[in-house]
């Protein structure tokens, strides 16, 4: 039986200045810069490619990259191969990192750079660095921690073990104006768009799979649970006023209730020193839904037990929680309103 060939399609994110290009020279291999990040985008720029075998794309820092993923599968099912090659496959999803500025853009509260005008998939921009960042760490498969050379040895070892936090089942290299003596490069997946929608850290955390919990020099991993909903105002003074007492979170992220929205279940985003509240289309009784919270917190020198203390206050109290839904919608509510499909209402 003839082996099926196939068009190989990678990925390669990171921001400006990174060493995205650096790394595909040092690889051998041309890459094309994404503009977009919808399957025509992604379409127009596989066909412009020269390679039968292997191409590399380079992504917006703008673009959510599990998105791009999936249009590159939507693009296989529309594009006729090249000629010599059968199907088109996803391949890695390499990440780039700069040493040198990633511990001061992790804090930054910056907008990442404009998305391309051509890319009709976004709305307002006001994704940050640090949202960029973590994205691009939490979907990759491959992460490339570049420019050693102009970093500390312990801010290389703790961005590896931040990498490790964010994404345990990614390969992670050293590398010098984009060459490392390993290889970033692994052989595709089968699976690969289903693998990198479970390599984030936070999902892993949530399901009690995750594979290192802290680090030697203080990066660490706490996961926050209860069944009761959280009192706006209260949970909104936390985010003001003492969510540093307990260290520094970095990055946070998981599914949350807050209690004058009772039959919604929010999403819980913050990378940074910014944080983004959102509805889920997740339903109320729906058996996966959380009662109340189930967070997961990355930082460093985290103090679980003030944490929680911090977070326990926010929650509605025993009198509170007896008085029922009716009576939680009353409360004051300083976070902007969701807007809500009829069906989530």
């Amino acid at each position: 039986m003839t082996p099926t060939s196939f068009l190989t399609v990678d990925l390669v994110s990171g921001l400006p200045g990174a060493g995205k290009s650096s790394m595909a020279r040092a690889s051998g291999r041309a890459s094309i810069g994404l503009q977009g990040s919808d399957p025509e985008a992604v379409s127009l720029a596989i066909a412009s490619a020269s390679s039968t075998a292997d191409v590399m794309l380079e992504v917006h820092p703008s673009a959510v990259p599990v998105e791009v993923a999936i249009s590159v599968i939507a693009a296989g099912g529309d594009l006729a191969p090249a000629p010599g090659t059968g199907a088109i496959r996803l391949g890695n999803f390499v990440s780039v990192l700069d040493a040198s500025s990633f511990w001061r853009d992790i804090r930054s509260d910056t907008l990442a750079p404009e998305p391309p005008a051509t890319c009709v998939t976004h709305g307002e921009h006001d994704r940050t660095v640090a949202d960029a960042l973590v994205q691009q760490i939490e979907w990759a498969s491959v992460v490339v921690i570049n420019k050693t050379d102009l970093a500390s040895a312990v801010d290389c070892a703790d961005l590896r073990d931040f990498v490790r936090l964010l994404n345990p089942s990614s390969h992670v290299v050293f590398a010098r104006h984009g060459r490392s003596s390993v290889s970033p490069w692994l052989p595709p997946r089968d699976d690969m768009l289903r693998w990198l929608q479970q390599s984030p850290g936070w999902i892993r955390q949530l399901n009690g799979e995750g594979l290192l919990a802290s680090s030697r020099t203080g990066l660490g991993c706490f996961v926050y649970r209860d069944p009761r909903p959280f009192h706006p105002g209260r949970l909104a003074d936390f985010l003001s006023d003492r969510s540093a007492q307990a260290g520094e979170i970095l990055r946070s992220r998981g599914l949350f209730r807050l209690a004058t929205r009772p039959h919604v279940v929010g999403s819980w985003n913050s990378a940074g020193p910014t944080i983004e509240f959102e509805p889920t289309g997740m339903g109320s009784h729906d058996p996966d839904s959380p009662w109340g919270q189930e967070i997961a917190f990355f930082g460093k020198d985290l103090d679980a037990a003030t944490l929680t203390a911090n977070l326990d206050a926010c929650l509605l109290d025993d009198h509170e929680f007896v008085g029922g839904p009716l009576e939680w919608t009353s409360l004051a509510d300083p976070f902007p309103a969701w807007e809500l499909d009829r069906d989530d209402a």
